[in-house]
């Protein structure tokens, strides 16, 4: 068993203190663990020392009782020889593991307290482990001798113990501090985050401005444009395109109506190729007229003798009408506002993708300042337990 094995033994005593709270502000308590730190230090090397000259003690009181036992003379007792074999035996084992025991702690290093303990505890730990049955074989025919260093090893553990006992809240006093060092490195990253979001929210709402600026501004270059006697005139032109085009389909639907494609049928039904047009052009003539102003349709009819006056009078008039849209069509100039349209939509879909990266960055910070609460809250009950209350400061 370790030292600690032995706490069991000793009865502890419940003292009610006073407790006064250290107040502190968020700037001081990088300063104040800085304090507690040389403080603890300070107190861990008083403990060094302290358990080293109880070790130096332990030693010398040690020493001379291990003659005492090594000269006690086994062969004087009237037992059996083989008794006698093992009683030295074990003695010599026990002495053995004794002097190693005191070597150990003699080439201890440690110069951390919490280190220091579970040293030590280890030591006794593989010294109980090594000698118990030695000790137990050796009280055979040794008992005062092996008694008094048994003795020696109880008083010894027993102010090690007490000295422990005394300063365990030092140990978790530095563990403490690095926890609470730990808490607020992560605060600062939260800032140093926060910061950075706050940085590109402001920049997004910057950009989000001036796409608003610009799309103002290409409006205000869309109502100039409205306004100029070209556009007038563009629209003006685009209004008798539409009226003429409109003719050209009725004109077009009574041309249909005086071509007589039964007899067309007649003419061409040896002829597959202009049969196939007479079909085409019975079935949807709109779209076959279109696509030469109707210059085979009529080239049918002049073939097949079927061509007359009204048919000539109504192809003059879609023609003169095409014509007339050609010209317009030549002479309407471009619908400038038709770019800043574009420009328009394409600034709206980038407002709209900026506000949504806007608001993913709110609900980052949002879910910092979340965390930053409970770090928070966490830090003031760490401080809390070391008697320190965190009052309202310069930042939080």
């Amino acid at each position: 068993m370790g030292i600690f094995s032995f706490l069991k033994k000793f009865g502890k005593k419940e003292e009610i203190e006073k407790v006064i709270l250290e107040k502190l502000v968020f700037s001081e308590i990088e300063n104040w663990m800085d304090k507690k730190r040389v403080e603890n230090e300070a107190k861990e090397n008083e403990i060094l020392i302290l358990v080293k000259g109880k070790i130096k003690y332990f030693h010398g009181d040690l020493g001379g009782k291990i003659i005492i036992l090594n000269e006690f003379d086994v062969e004087s007792k009237n037992v059996e020889d083989k008794i006698k074999r093992v009683v030295n035996d074990n003695r010599a084992q026990y002495i053995e593991s004794v002097k190693n025991f005191m070597a150990d702690l003699e080439n201890i290093e440690e110069t951390k307290f919490s280190e220091l303990t579970k040293k030590i505890d280890r030591i006794f730990f593989d010294f109980n482990k090594a000698s118990f049955k030695n000790y137990e074989r050796a009280t055979i025919l040794i008992g005062k001798e092996m008694a008094n260093i048994k003795d020696t090893f109880k008083t010894f553990s027993s102010d090690l113990l007490e000295i422990f006992n005394n300063n365990k809240e030092l140990t978790e006093s530095f563990q403490r501090i690095e926890l609470i060092k730990s808490k607020l490195d992560s605060l600062g990253s939260i800032d140093r985050n926060k910061e950075r979001i706050s940085k590109e929210i402001a920049s997004i709402s910057e950009k989000i401005n001036q796409m608003k600026k610009e799309n103002d501004r290409t409006l205000d270059k869309i109502k100039e444009i409205k306004q100029s006697a070209d556009y007038l005139n563009m629209l003006e032109r685009r209004e008798k395109i539409i009226l003429l085009e409109e003719d050209l389909k009725n004109n077009i639907s009574r041309l249909r109506r005086l071509i007589d494609f039964k007899a067309l049928a007649n003419f061409f039904h040896i002829n597959q190729e202009q049969m196939s047009l007479v079909k085409n052009h019975r079935e949807d003539f709109h779209v076959n007229f279109e696509k030469d102003n109707g210059e085979r349709i009529i080239g049918l009819l002049d073939m097949s003798k079927l061509n007359n006056d009204e048919i000539k009078g109504e192809m003059e008039k879609i023609s003169s009408k095409l014509g007339e849209v050609e010209n317009n069509k030549e002479k309407m100039k471009e619908d400038k506002t038709r770019e800043l349209y574009f420009k328009i939509k394409e600034i709206v879909i980038k407002i709209e993708s900026l506000k949504i990266e806007k608001i993913r960055e709110e609900k980052r910070d949002e879910k910092l300042k979340a965390n930053e609460e409970e770090l928070m809250s966490s830090l003031k009950q760490e401080l809390g337990k070391m008697n320190v209350e965190l009052m309202e400061g310069d930042k939080y």
